[in-house]
């Protein structure tokens, strides 16, 4: 086969549904779209399954408040088919879903933040002191970094 023929059989990728796929009736495609929804959470996947291109389903989304109701109700029903598959994981095998279970479930007890509660007031001298410590500190870090003479933004040089 020669190049002139391998660059006229080459098929131009469609958006859209694919190639022999018949249009369906709005109804009938949005129940399957719905139902794939249902099962995973991901707007692609949903699509390939009901035939019908993204713009289609957006489109029907912004026309009919019926439809998107529906849509939100099914990406949650999905989303907790989601959650609950990592529950089970969580539980059996997987050391990594129980951890991220535990902390976003009790981040109170396993979670990573950090409250700091400060109260009370600092006089001017104290102010003052703890800025010349914290550049005394700061100093030391940048010396033992990357040695040598500095010119600060104050005009300095140390």
């Amino acid at each position: 086969m020669n190049e002139t023929n391998q660059t006229q059989t080459k098929v131009k990728r469609k958006r859209g549904r694919p190639k022999g796929s018949k249009a369906k009736g709005v109804g009938e495609w949005q129940k399957v779209f719905l139902v794939a929804l249902g099962k995973l959470p991901v707007i692609k996947v949903a699509c390939v399954e009901a035939q019908v291109s993204r713009a289609e389903v957006y489109r029907a989304r912004t026309r009919d408040p019926k439809f998107a109701i529906a849509w939100d109700h099914a990406l949650q029903d999905g989303i907790d088919a989601v959650e609950a598959n990592l529950h089970m994981r969580a539980r059996e095998k997987d050391t990594i879903a129980a951890i991220f279970l535990l902390k976003n479930l009790r981040p109170e007890v396993y979670g990573e933040n950090v409250n700091v509660n400060v109260s009370g007031s600092l006089s001017i001298d104290e102010v003052q002191q703890a800025r010349k410590s914290l550049k005394s500190k700061l100093n030391q870090i940048a010396e033992s970094v990357a040695p040598g003479e500095r010119i600060f933004s104050d005009g300095t040089t140390r």
